[in-house]
């Protein structure tokens, strides 16, 4: 009682001191005590900026003889060849030898592109259809061929050539890289983009499609067919 007797008295006869003593205390203890960090909400302009700044992203559909088929999203650049790795690699049931002869596995993958490795028995059903090399197509195709070499080439290469107007013409659904390789300012780097294009539905979308320029194409559109 004592000591409480005392305080009071204290207090009785500094009360100003008393009081400025107990709030710098008080102020001591709220200063020590740990405070949360205040939230930051994301405005609408952050998040417009930061999809603007997200890289894009291509869908891709891998499916056929691959070890795991499925739909694969890839950035952009990104090259067939990658993309048949993320879906495992080819199953020992692709036909190895018709991806080698007809798939650029170098070539850029765009969006919404599917692709898909066929089977052996893809090739042996005739489900895919791969025309047989003609050597002697390989010649020039810019002048009338005789009876003979027409028809002998009409017989190894089935439906990729067919005689018209006195000329050969060649299917752009068809025909065999090498064969296209012939036409007039075609290469085997166009040749193969006329290839990973199809189907075409007329002989045109290989401009509206971007695979030859309209020069190109006035070039040869006496000599392709569907």
């Amino acid at each position: 009682m004592r000591y409480v007797e005392t305080i009071l008295a204290l207090i009785r006869k500094n009360p100003i001191e008393i009081g400025l003593i107990s709030l710098a205390l008080l102020i001591s203890v709220i200063s020590f005590i740990p405070q949360e960090a205040p939230t930051i909400q994301p405005t609408l302009q952050d998040t417009i900026e930061e999809d603007e700044t997200s890289e894009p992203t291509l869908f891709v559909e891998v499916s056929g003889a691959v070890l795991h088929p499925d739909v694969y999203l890839v950035p952009p650049g990104t090259h067939m060849k990658e993309v048949i790795d993320r879906a495992g690699g080819l199953s020992d049931t692709a036909d190895r030898l018709y991806v080698g002869r007809n798939y650029n596995l170098a070539r850029l993958v765009g969006d919404q592109e599917k692709i898909y490795i066929p089977y052996v028995w893809d090739i042996q059903n005739g489900t895919f259809y791969e025309q047989k090399r003609v050597l002697e197509y390989l010649q020039p195709l810019y002048h009338t061929p005789s009876t003979d070499s027409t028809s002998s080439l009409q017989a190894t290469s089935g439906q990729a050539l067919t005689k018209e107007g006195g000329g050969l013409t060649i299917s752009i659904n068809d025909a065999t890289v090498q064969e296209l390789d012939t036409l007039p300012g075609v290469g085997p780097v166009t040749a193969q983009k006329i290839v990973d294009s199809r189907p075409y539905t007329t002989v045109g979308e290989l401009v509206s499609k971007k695979v030859v320029n309209q020069t190109t194409f006035d070039n040869m559109k006496d000599l392709i067919k569907l």
